[in-house]
């Protein structure tokens, strides 16, 4: 079940100015880069995707439903969303991993993280899985942090995944590997990343470029 938008216009409550406006496409299944300028509206576009916030009717379309029919609990257990910065706790590595799974056995977890590209850098910690991180994972680095966020992603093993600039941090041959995993676990279902980076959108199935919210 993908996405259809059909002349979506979004405000933001305390803004007079359209940050997207006229937005109109169709994706079924596939990885779909999104790409534009700072201040275009990839991330608001990502987060009416997941509806964190309210949209007119007939606009935005979920599995050929009105998103505004769809229960609100119901549509984020189709979706999971790794944002710009991802949150983390001061906990293992193993349990942010896990964070709200019911059976997050151990081989999962080293399943999501081999294929969010952080698995061998997790086995060098000096415990392992079970290295306690700081609070936000401020003793990680900016790209372990991503990579952490979305191998929990990957644990939900929902329909959509829609990741928001959440690769900015990581080296170009890691995001490769990445790419190749998530089109491997994702088949016939949805992946939306935003990037600028040519290597990285070279290897989606379609673009969606993004400027001045059209």
């Amino acid at each position: 079940m993908g996405f259809k938008a059909s002349n979506l216009n979004f405000s933001y409550p305390e803004s007079a100015r359209a940050q997207l406006s006229g937005i109109n496409f169709e994706v079924e299944s596939g990885i779909v880069g999104i790409a534009g300028r700072t201040g275009s509206g990839k991330t608001t576009l990502c987060k009416l995707l997941v509806r964190l916030y309210p949209l007119d009717r007939q606009v935005l379309f979920y599995g050929g439903r009105d998103v505004n029919e769809i229960p609100y609990e119901l549509l984020r257990t189709r979706i999971a969303y790794v944002g710009q910065e991802p949150i983390l706790f001061s906990d293992t590595i193993r349990a942010n991993i896990g964070f709200g799974i019911a059976e997050a056995s151990m081989e999962k977890i080293e399943k999501a993280a081999r294929d969010a590209g952080i698995h061998h850098e997790i086995v060098n910690f000096s415990n392992g899985y079970e290295t306690i991180i700081g609070e936000r994972g401020i003793t990680l680095s900016g790209g372990q942090r991503q990579r952490i966020a979305l191998a929990r992603a990957l644990m939900y093993d929902r329909p959509v995944l829609v990741i928001d600039d959440g690769l900015s941090a990581v080296d170009t041959a890691t995001e490769d590997a990445i790419v190749t995993a998530l089109r491997r676990r994702f088949a016939g279902k949805t992946v939306f990343i935003v990037s600028n980076r040519l290597k990285l959108l070279s290897m989606t199935d379609r673009i969606l470029i993004l400027e001045e919210g059209k």
